[in-house]
């Protein structure tokens, strides 16, 4: 088992996985979970289409930019971004100072769209052409989502020893 001393922040595209496998992970390490998209949603009041839809993107970012440097500074958390966690660079600067970055690798396929503003209105291979290259960039580690998500968990486990 690892020690939770380092947080490990999840970034991928919508719908990757990362609430999903976060959770298994936290629960394997013993540590706290966090989803920012779920914290977003609770200071704002209203969910994430309606954030885009009253407020517009540039609100959003910002408060996922807040809300990401109170939790990054914690320790030994496991953390689920939101998928464009990578469109802000003062973002990187934030998990960097406390975190190992894991990159869930998904097929554009396999994704979900429902409920996720930018993944409907953009579409996901316009998402992937922009966030790809900045989720390989800052990746410490890349996992393909392909097996069940606690083995998934497991693998970045394996991966920190």
């Amino acid at each position: 088992m690892v020690p939770c001393k380092k947080n490990i922040a999840l970034i991928g595209m919508p719908g990757c996985g990362k609430s999903t496998v976060g959770k298994r992970l936290a629960r394997l390490m013993k540590c706290p979970f966090v989803d920012i998209d779920k914290l977003i949603k609770k200071a704002a009041g209203k969910s994430i289409p309606r954030i885009f839809a009253e407020d517009g993107e540039e609100a959003f970012r910002r408060l996922e930019t807040e809300i990401l440097g109170k939790e990054a500074v914690k320790s030994g958390v496991v953390i689920a971004t939101g998928g464009g966690v990578v469109t802000r660079v003062e973002n990187l600067d934030i998990l960097r100072q406390n975190c190992l970055i894991v990159y869930l690798k998904r097929c554009l396929a396999e994704l979900a769209t429902k409920g996720r503003p930018l993944s409907g209105s953009v579409g996901i291979e316009a998402l992937a052409k922009q966030r790809l290259p900045l989720y390989e960039a800052w990746s410490d580690y890349n996992v393909h989502v392909d097996k069940s998500p606690q083995e998934i968990a497991l693998q970045i486990l394996k991966a920190m020893e």
